[in-house]
């Protein structure tokens, strides 16, 4: 790149862009205190924010393609070193490197990134924190960046920080609503109870290696793992870190976050969804992929919390109303079938799932907030209908996205699930049943995403025609739609299965980082699939997807009428899976309500009532003596003196008898 020292311009762009729109803003404010309705400066800050992560992506593809030119196993381009604490024997140090892993990262960060900046310069447009919302944006971009690029876990976790307090900040953007600032909170402490055991994961890994260099750490699994008593300590490292993941990534039991997560404005929940936050769980396991292969138990776990992450978030998607929990339920759903990759060793095949699904949930979240938009901000598809006559281009860009999500055959989101599943299957044994799940996952995750597409663009028009008169969005908002249609539809070519007699693009280009890994995995035995398996298990997942799109959408192309019916005759099973199982109210019942109860009886009885009431009880008993002896006082000398002489007797029986 001319001098690694341009790497840091990379995330740095966007923090600049991130600084002058919040300049722009406090600008906006001075305005408009002159002026309620000034607008002020607030114009420039799509224009700051689109071109920092435009300038981004420009260096991510220079970077990306001096790092194809290097030989396969060179493929590093890293930064200087920032020598930051240097303490005894430990170093800790903070450099930014582009290796095979980070720069595909790269390429879903800032180019879906600038996808939905682009976006939201219409969909914001007269919002009155129009330029804060871009510095919020930006400062996102930012630390996703700092994340996937840091080569130490000390600068992963900086990044790792700063996603969660951008979330906080665009889920509870529009807080004076009440309840988008309480689902930022709640995303906020979800991550947290995640981030205090990547922390526990971290310190034991300083006391394991003494350092938090990831590649020194990746290079060491198997000399520090030859002892016994290291490598139960590596195992339990392993497994923190992985709670860290369940809290960022929303897996179970920390996924609940997610879904309310839609309080925010719909291009928050494409970023956060699609191109940023929840992925950086799985680009954790896959860039430390040694520490969690080293030991089967460790990948067990995580395909098991992955599996059964992808059903309940599937299933809890089927009964769904708001078009945006919907799409909310299905990114936690696939995130799922992400760790379930993970947890089969196919590290590679997991990224490819990544990138697919940054494509076409990026491009169904913006379609669904083109919809919104058209709708004069309705989400209910009850009340939607027919729309497919009034917003043809999000129509159409809207099927490729939910073609590729349901996986029909040939599309992106095909071959990158069905890679997975391969993989599952192919480890037999407990495998068999993950495998299944995320077959019955499949079907459902169809099934949903066509009775979606049914009840918002097909059937008749169920909303009211008076107030609400749908229109097609802007082209600053359909035109990165049709980019991201088109991604989901040729993104499978990244990863064509070994049936077509094709490289695998994706999985031969990560092939240096996942190495390690699959090293590991090798000593406990390969597993691979004949040729006629994976064509039957190809043929089985094409079949599936296109039954049950089918279902699902006859099913719902004539109304709601399913819908009403099932809420009529089995309203607990509805209410149980639009409840997501329930989780999280058990969540409130056995931790939130009870933990409010005792921080109540606490503040009112222990602080108020015992502390509060000793301490200025205290008070009050000295100030009431006080005035009692001031009655005694009546200024006489006579008094003084008795007074005086009664302390001299009572000092000298003192001296006498004590």
């Amino acid at each position: 790149m001319g001098g690694t020292w341009l790497l840091w311009f990379i995330p740095l762009l966007p923090l600049f862009g991130a600084a002058a729109c919040g300049l722009i803003h406090f600008a906006t404010l001075a305005a408009r205190k002159h002026d309620a309705n000034a607008k002020g400066p607030s114009g420039l800050a799509p224009v700051v924010a689109c071109a920092a992560i435009l300038g981004s992506l420009l260096l991510s593809i220079a970077a990306f393609k001096q790092l194809a030119g290097l030989a396969a196993d060179a493929r590093v381009i890293e930064s200087a070193v920032w020598p930051w604490i240097h303490v005894g024997s430990l170093q800790l140090d903070i450099s930014l490197v582009v290796d095979p892993l980070s720069a595909v990262m790269l390429m879903v960060v800032t180019g879906v990134g600038f996808l939905i900046h682009v976006y939201s310069a219409g969909y914001m447009k007269g919002d009155p924190g129009y330029a804060k919302f871009f510095a919020f944006l930006n400062l996102f971009v930012f630390s996703m960046l700092m994340l996937v690029l840091s080569s130490s876990l000390i600068g992963l976790f900086v990044g790792w920080e700063g996603v969660g307090l951008c979330s906080y900040l665009l889920i509870g953007f529009w807080y004076e609503k009440g309840w988008p600032a309480e689902a930022g909170q709640k995303a906020f402490i979800f991550n947290r109870v995640g981030d205090a055991s990547f922390l526990i994961g971290s310190f034991i890994l300083i006391k394991l290696f003494g350092t938090l260099d990831l590649s020194d750490i990746n290079t060491a699994v198997a000399s520090v793992s030859a002892d016994p008593a290291n490598a139960w300590w590596l195992t339990i490292a392993a497994l923190c870190l992985f709670g860290g993941c369940t809290g960022k990534s929303a897996q179970i039991p920390l996924f609940t976050w997610l879904p309310d997560a839609m309080a925010g404005p719909t291009p928050v929940s494409a970023l956060i969804h699609a191109a940023t936050m929840v992925t950086a769980g799985v680009y954790l396991v896959v860039r430390m992929n040694p520490v969690f292969a080293f030991d089967p138990t460790v990948l067990t776990v995580i395909g098991t919390i992955g599996a059964l992450t992808a059903l309940v978030g599937g299933t809890s998607a089927i009964f769904q109303r708001d078009i945006k929990k919907v799409l909310a339920y299905s990114t936690v759903s696939q995130l799922g079938y992400m760790f379930l990759g993970l947890g089969s060793g196919a590290f590679a095949a997991a990224i490819f799932h990544l990138v697919t699904h940054a494509f076409f949930k990026g491009l169904l979240f913006l379609g669904a907030g083109s919809v919104i938009h058209g709708m004069h901000d309705e989400q209910d598809m009850h009340k939607m209908g027919g729309l497919r006559r009034h917003m043809p281009k999000t129509f159409v860009t809207f099927m490729a996205g939910a073609a590729a999500l349901s996986g029909l055959p040939l599309l992106s989101g095909f071959f990158s699930k069905d890679e997975i599943l391969a993989h599952t299957f192919a480890h037999g044994g407990f495998y068999f049943v993950l495998w299944g799940i995320g077959i019955v996952t499949a079907a459902v995750t169809a099934y949903y995403t066509w009775r979606m597409v049914a009840l918002t663009f097909f059937g008749k028009e169920r909303f009211d025609h008076h107030h609400v008169h749908p229109h097609e969005s802007p082209a600053l908002m359909w035109v990165p739609l049709a980019v991201l249609a088109v991604l989901s539809v040729l993104g499978g070519a990244l990863g064509l299965p070994p049936v077509f007699h094709v490289v695998h693009v994706l999985e031969h280009w990560l092939e240096p980082v996942t190495a390690p890994g699959h090293a590991l995995l090798a000593a406990n035995g390969t597993h691979e699939l004949s040729h006629a398996m994976e064509w039957a298990l190809l043929g089985l997942g094409a079949a599936i997807a296109l039954g049950f799109a089918h279902f699902g959408f006859r099913t719902y192309v004539k109304g709601v009428e399913q819908d009403e019916s099932v809420q009529r005759n089995r309203p607990a099973l509805a209410d149980f899976l639009v409840g997501a199982w329930k989780i999280d109210a058990q969540y409130y019942a056995k931790i939130v309500y009870p933990s409010k109860l005792v921080a109540f009886v606490t503040a009112v009885i222990v602080d108020q009532f015992a502390i509060d009431g000793l301490v200025n009880g205290a008070g009050g008993l000295a100030t009431a003596t006080g005035n009692r002896l001031k009655l005694l006082v009546d200024g006489s000398l006579k008094s003084y003196a008795l007074w005086i002489g009664a302390g001299a007797v009572l000092l000298a029986l003192l001296w006498m008898f004590v």
